[in-house]
């Protein structure tokens, strides 16, 4: 799946800081839907990174607007000082679908 590509190709940018610390994915793409459209992707990093001392290109990942342009993404991302309470509001959030019911979500922890 073409999909696959672009989720492979974001994570690597943003693993190039040497900064990602937690991806979580959730929408179409986690499911059985046979061709889903984008991926929604969180990515927790690690409490010092700062975008601008990212490489060029994966400064785009951090980009909302450039994220769903280049990688067909919805990418929201924080550092991991936001702490644990705020991180599980926006799990929840993010869980809930439009019609209120809850869905799964792919959490990755890297070392």
């Amino acid at each position: 799946m073409w999909l696959s590509g672009r989720l492979r190709e974001l994570l690597e940018l943003a693993a190039g800081s040497g900064k990602l610390r937690r991806v979580f994915i959730w929408g179409s793409f986690v499911t059985a839907k046979p061709a889903p459209r984008d991926l929604d992707i969180l990515l927790i990093m690690d409490e010092d990174f700062e975008v601008e001392h990212s490489a060029a290109a994966a400064q785009g990942v951090f980009d909302s607007a450039r994220a769903k342009l280049l990688f067909e993404s919805d990418v929201f991302w924080a550092r991991a000082s936001i702490g644990p309470e705020i991180l599980d509001l926006w799990l929840d959030t993010y869980q809930t679908s439009r019609s209120f019911r809850k869905r799964g979500i792919v959490g990755l922890e890297l070392p």
